[in-house]
């Protein structure tokens, strides 16, 4: 089967993926990019920081950069008018498709369509977030009518099924993929968990039996790891001792770390910007992974955090919770009212008062992580040739 990937620029957590794909027997494989943002060097706004992906082993899988070497910013105009061409040439048995935002999905579906050639469908789109009612109604009439134009949805969870649904997409459309995360560097940290642990805790001066937190994200608002550091003034109270790793950089960061200066007891390690070939150390050197984010469609972090064996507290506006999802409540972690710091605290107390149990959560996590993974980046496609050939 020839597998068409169309995407918009080469994405640091989707090229490992791809990787693993092409070495599947049977299959043949070719992402077509719109831009070389990420492969070249480019300003990342919220990071505030120039950034270039290390990890993406191009030479590894079959690619073409649609718009020659132009670095192409990731906008609902980013588009590649010598696609049709690209894929007359390639001619695949199936096209997987990057939402609808950018003018080149939509370009790439129409050739779908035209051409009947199935389409599979990628997005971590939720209803999680609290939307304008009036926005939401044409939004909804104008899903209804396009999600009826695609063929398979590679869905990422729980909450990103439920959004489809939502939208009148039948289950029997469903594949579930989650997300892929660069299995191997995650896999070989994780063989090493407690050397990389004890590493990272004596880079910042963190005993052996110090509990630690952390979030990993870019340091916006929306983000909101400024709760975070109201938890830390909380448990201080409480004669709680902790660690807060906060990684990540953003425009929030000089703020923020004014707002930990008063922190006594409890510490707020502000990392800056971690290399995702380094941030499973940061996993291994962590007790649990928190992610109070009032905006997280499904979050990378969180499926590296469960792979690397943190149980997770997250609040309830993030995508990645469900009962077959990154984050199964009472098995490998917990949800909390976006916001609520008491019951937070009430959370994280509870896994720090109780180590059986957060040993519980974090086997668990690193157990279901390991199948999700063996999905990602393998049986999903054999699923889909499944589906297609049935047809």
């Amino acid at each position: 089967m020839k597998v068409a990937i169309v995407v918009s620029h080469p994405i640091q957590h989707f090229c490992p993926q791809y990787i693993s794909l092409s070495k599947i027997p049977g299959f043949t494989i070719k992402v077509f990019f719109a831009s070389m943002l990420g492969y070249k060097k480019f300003i990342d706004k919220n990071f505030g920081q120039e950034l270039v992906w290390n990890n993406l082993r191009m030479n590894e899988f079959d690619h073409v950069f649609l718009n020659g070497d132009q670095v192409l910013q990731s906008n609902k105009e980013l588009d590649a008018p010598g696609l049709e061409v690209a894929l007359n040439e390639y001619k695949p048995d199936v096209l997987v498709s990057y939402g609808y935002f950018h003018k080149v999905q939509q370009r790439a579906q129409r050739w779908a369509q035209s051409n009947k050639v199935p389409i599979a469908y990628i997005s971590d789109a939720e209803n999680n977030q609290k939307r304008d009612f009036w926005k939401q109604l044409g939004k909804s009439i104008y899903l209804r009518w396009y999600f009826k134009k695609i063929n398979y949805f590679f869905t990422v969870g729980n909450a990103n099924e439920k959004y489809y649904i939502n939208y009148g997409v039948s289950e029997s459309r469903f594949i579930r993929m989650h997300y892929s995360i660069d299995i191997d560097v995650y896999t070989k940290t994780f063989s090493n968990k407690q050397n990389l642990r004890n590493e990272i805790r004596n880079k910042y001066n963190i005993g052996s039996e110090d509990f630690v937190l952390a979030v990993v994200g870019k340091l916006v608002e929306w983000k909101n790891q400024d709760h975070l550091i109201d938890l830390l003034y909380k448990l201080e109270e409480q004669d709680k001792k902790v660690h807060l790793l906060i990684l990540g950089s953003g425009k929030m960061k000089e703020e923020w770390e004014i707002k930990a200066k008063n922190l006594k007891k409890n510490v707020a390690h502000f990392t800056g910007f971690v290399d995702p070939l380094n941030l499973p150390e940061y996993y291994a050197a962590s007790d649990i992974y928190v992610h109070p984010a009032k905006v997280e469609p499904h979050s990378l972090a969180i499926s590296e955090a469960i792979f690397m064996g943190l149980p997770v507290i997250l609040s309830d506006r993030c995508g990645s919770y469900g009962v077959s999802d990154d984050v199964q409540e009472g098995k490998n972690g917990f949800v909390y009212p976006f916001g609520d710091i008491d019951i937070l605290e009430k959370k994280v107390k509870t896994l720090m008062d109780n180590k059986k149990l957060c040993k519980e959560f974090s086997d668990y996590s690193h157990e279901i992580s390991t199948n999700f993974q063996e999905r990602s980046h393998n049986l999903f496609l054999l699923e889909l040739k499944e589906k297609v050939e049935r047809k």
